[in-house]
């Protein structure tokens, strides 16, 4: 575990560089820092941005390709990092635009998000998950990645807020209590594309273990179980459970659009401007 002054250094060289809007050197690189330790970091970053004003709403869960710390072979590795009142953005009538400027080498992901109307037993299972959402929205994250010249690596993924920029979220839908019952056969069935204008880059599907929502949803649940330092899922968390696309570059002047199938949920149309 890092000393207390070495993870308020790396916090604030972080949050530093992204007021400048500049890329840094990566941590994992220059520093023997284990995924344990860039936790550490991230929780400095939040209570530096919580006590600068920013109120924690949430969080967003995801995988980043990479080798697992463990065998050594490749992985799809789990992280999670905060979603903030700044970052988080409604979308009026599911259609809008959005300034990539400032931001790091930027990214967008399809995804759905939810948000928890009770907290999840202990020990819950995926359907026990389900009975907690209050409700759900389509959404594309816009991630960002604060390090130059290095392979994307969990350490740096997690120091790096969690390679969160923003969240761009739909119209909400009540999910009822008879949906919550089926909605992890219901997600199993569902896809979900994302293009560029009209042409198709990418597109998932729930039946895949790395795309299914509610999958994301408990292996957070998982993961937060095994890390007391941080405080477990709780009502009223907005959670951003997981890319269903790959990545693709956020460029200024494209207009994104996803559409769903499967799902009650209107798609996005997202234009990107500078």
């Amino acid at each position: 575990m890092l000393m207390t002054a070495l993870a308020n250094r790396y916090a604030h060289q972080l949050l530093d560089a992204r007021q400048k809007s500049e890329l840094m050197p990566s941590l994992a690189s220059r520093y023997p820092i284990t995924v344990e330790d860039a936790y550490e970091i991230a929780e400095r970053i939040g209570d530096i941005r919580t006590a600068e004003g920013e109120t924690i709403v949430g969080r967003k869960f995801d995988y980043l390709n990479g080798i697992s710390p463990v065998d050594h072979r490749k992985a799809q590795l789990p992280f999670w990092g905060w979603l903030y009142d700044s970052s988080v953005r409604f979308m009026e009538n599911s259609e809008g635009s959005f300034s990539l400027k400032g931001m790091l080498q930027p990214r967008i992901e399809a995804e759905v998000v939810f948000r928890l109307g009770k907290v999840p037993p202990e020990n819950a299972t995926i359907r026990e998950m389900a009975d907690c959402i209050e409700w759900m929205a389509h959404g594309i994250e816009v991630t960002e990645y604060p390090f130059v010249d290095s392979p994307r690596n969990l350490v740096d993924a997690v120091a790096g807020f969690g390679m969160h920029g923003a969240l761009l979220v739909g119209e909400p839908k009540i999910v009822s209590e008879g949906s919550r019952k089926s909605l992890a056969d219901v997600l199993e069935c569902a896809s979900m594309s994302l293009a560029c204008g009209e042409v198709i880059q990418t597109a998932g599907f729930g039946s895949d273990t790395f795309s299914n929502p509610l999958t994301g949803l408990l292996k957070l649940h998982q993961m937060l179980g095994l890390q007391a330092r941080f405080p477990s899922l709780q009502a009223g968390d907005i959670i951003a459970s997981g890319s269903w696309t790959r990545p693709v570059d956020a460029r200024p002047g494209n207009v994104w659009l996803t559409a769903i199938s499967g799902l009650p949920l209107p798609g996005l149309v997202v234009e990107f401007t500078q």
